[in-house]
């Protein structure tokens, strides 16, 4: 990871490498931004591309936890369902 983040800031419109270099990729420290469509659009993707686990997180547990719940997570199920990728 480290290598990815030396090379560039930013990949694939929204995951930022920016953290991974500051802290020498230690941990969780890749982060996909954007608003809430644009993050479940990025998992999306990942998941037809065969990733069959997805870690999200945030710097403010609480907060994050509930904007997730709010936002983030019925994007993903309709946009799992959708893609047929509920099953």
């Amino acid at each position: 990871m480290l290598d990815f983040a030396e090379r560039s800031d930013v990949y694939d419109e929204r995951l930022w490498m920016k953290i991974a270099n500051l802290t020498g990729a230690g941990g969780n420290s890749s982060a996909l931004v954007g608003t809430p469509e644009q993050v479940a659009e990025s998992l999306l993707r990942y998941s037809e591309l065969g990733a069959t686990t997805l870690l999200i997180r945030g710097f403010d547990p609480i907060n994050d936890a509930r904007e997730y719940g709010e936002k983030l997570i019925p994007l993903l199920r309709s946009g799992f369902k959708s893609r047929g990728l509920d099953s």
